[in-house]
């Protein structure tokens, strides 16, 4: 009984061993999710200014995923490393090499190429600052006439190229656009350091002048130096009590006395050498001269000294045979814009002689000095002053006179202006415009007197043709002139046909005196009118 319910519990035992085990086979068994991932587009081109950019990745809640880049430019700031959906982003630094240069970036097993461009390189464009005064400065005195104006050269940057000069005297600081108050000159060439001008035009006297400059390359224009100034002097004239000396052959001294205007300077200079200035070599205003001569053991002899620019000539008698001189001539007449001459001079072969010019416009050339015979050669310089003149050189004791005729007191020019096309001076007028509107050109005058006297009347003609013959005349105190007409003439083409223009300008001043000056005659260039078809 025992052994039969034995029996059965194990076959109930193996019975449940059985179905366990076939319960094992049947079951399946546990794996890993399978990982897809998928990176959104990031930035890939920036700039040389650098920049950041991101990307988005989407995966499988597990699993793991990596970012990296290949170039140290492109760094990774963010996201290196992740699990699942994440966010990669990234920086781009700057690039200061001139070529362009790349990086890739591998997220989540995906290539993105970052292109970097190079960096730019711009020209700054060239620059000219202003020029500084250098004389005159503060004021200072000089002599009236026409002074020379020097500025330090303006400092460029860049590719500057030709650089020129602009120069304004006025005796307004506020440099008026009227050319009876305010000088200018356009175009001087820059010199090496400095640049100077000198004044084409004598100043008034006892007149504080200001003064500026600037300078330019035709593109570029710098600013104007500070304004400086300058006075002029008084105009001197000196007297002397004497000029001539009779000395006796055993010498002694002599005084001049010099009458002259406060402030007028002036100097005594021998010009023999048996005459020494002893004392006043040097004055200023009303003074006097001594001046010694030595004995003299020889024949006659004759000399000078020179006082405030006059000449003194001495005569002195000699303990042998006394000179005689004779001049080829006594006087001589020139014209107005200079000349040159000369004079013989006859005298014993041990006579000596000298010739000194007493006037600044005449110059001795040759001949200053000799013995026996002989040839003095003289220049006489431009005049300018608006009236005939006089002037003398003393030659062997004798005085030599020259009388030279007056020049034209004043110089006319103009210029022509198109304020439709451009603000500066040019030679041509264009009858231009869309419609029928008339253009209208300008000329100005530049003229100026070459005394104190004041311009008064401008008379203007100026011609051209356009389908007919035109003139138009204009007299008047004003310096300017316009005329107007239209596009669109008969002889009008697409190009502008260039016809010639005519412009005559004739100036009066206060005493009556004229000058002219036409185009494309002188210093005046030829002029044209452009003339075009309308709509272009």
């Amino acid at each position: 009984m025992i052994r039969s319910r034995s029996l059965r519990v194990l076959t109930v035992g193996i019975g449940l061993a059985l179905a366990a085990s076939a319960c094992s086979k049947d079951s399946p068994s546990t794996t890993s999710p399978s990982c897809t991932f998928s990176v959104a587009q990031p930035a890939t081109t920036f700039g040389p200014e650098g920049g950041s950019g991101s990307a988005a990745v989407t995966a499988a809640s597990g699993c793991a995923w990596t970012a990296t880049s290949s170039a140290a430019f492109a760094a990774i700031t963010a996201g290196a490393s992740g699990t699942g959906n994440g966010t990669v982003t990234f920086t781009v630094a700057a690039n200061a090499a001139t070529t362009d240069r790349t990086a890739t970036l591998t997220i989540a097993g995906s290539a993105f190429t970052i292109t970097q461009r190079a960096a730019t390189t711009t020209t700054p464009p060239p620059t000219l600052s202003a020029p500084s005064a250098k004389s005159p400065i503060g004021g200072v005195s000089v002599d009236p006439g026409r002074p020379t104006l020097i500025v330090n050269n303006a400092t460029s940057t860049g590719a500057i190229g030709t650089v020129t000069y602009h120069f304004e005297v006025s005796d307004l600081n506020s440099f008026p656009n009227d050319p009876v108050r305010t000088f200018t000159v356009d175009g001087v060439a820059q010199g090496s350091g400095t640049t100077s001008w000198t004044l084409n035009r004598d100043l008034g006297t006892n007149v504080l002048w200001y003064w500026r400059a600037h300078a330019t390359n035709g593109t570029v224009t710098g600013a104007f130096s500070d304004v400086e100034t300058f006075r002029t002097g008084p105009q001197c004239s000196f007297v002397l009590s004497t000029t001539s000396v009779n000395a006796p052959t055993a010498g002694g001294s002599s005084a001049i006395s010099v009458t002259s205007t406060t402030g007028c300077a002036w100097t005594a200079v021998s010009n023999s050498p048996f005459i020494t200035v002893t004392s006043g070599a040097t004055g200023t205003g009303s003074g006097s001269v001594t001046i010694s001569i030595s004995a003299n053991t020889g024949a006659a002899r004759t000399g000078s000294l020179t006082i405030a620019g006059q000449n003194v000539a001495i005569s002195q008698s000699g303990g042998g045979t006394a000179c005689t001189y004779v001049l080829g001539s006594s006087a001589a007449s020139v014209s107005g814009g200079g000349a040159t001459g000369s004079v013989t001079v006859t005298a014993d072969g041990a006579c000596g002689w000298t010739a000194v010019s007493n006037s600044s416009f005449i110059t001795v050339t040759s001949g200053a000095s000799g013995t026996g015979n002989g040839t003095v050669g003289y220049t006489v310089a431009s005049n300018s002053t608006g009236a005939s003149r006089t002037g003398t050189i003393t030659i062997a004791g004798q005085t030599f006179t020259i009388t030279q005729s007056a020049t034209v007191p004043l110089v006319a020019s103009f210029q022509l202006f198109d304020p439709a096309a451009q603000s500066t001076p040019t030679t041509e007028c264009r009858f231009r415009s869309v419609g029928s509107t008339a253009t209208t050109c300008v000329v100005r005058s530049t003229s100026f007197p070459l005394s104190t006297n004041a311009i008064v009347n401008y008379e203007w003609t100026v011609q051209y043709t356009y389908n007919t013959a035109k003139t138009f005349t204009q007299s008047s105190a004003s310096p300017n002139f316009s005329f107007s007409d239209t596009c669109g003439g008969i002889t009008s083409t697409d190009d502008g046909a260039a016809n010639p223009l005519s412009v005559t300008l004739t100036v009066t001043d206060n005493t009556g005196a004229t000058a002219t000056a036409t185009s494309g005659a002188g210093t005046q260039p030829a002029l044209v009118v452009r003339l075009f078809t309308c709509g272009l």
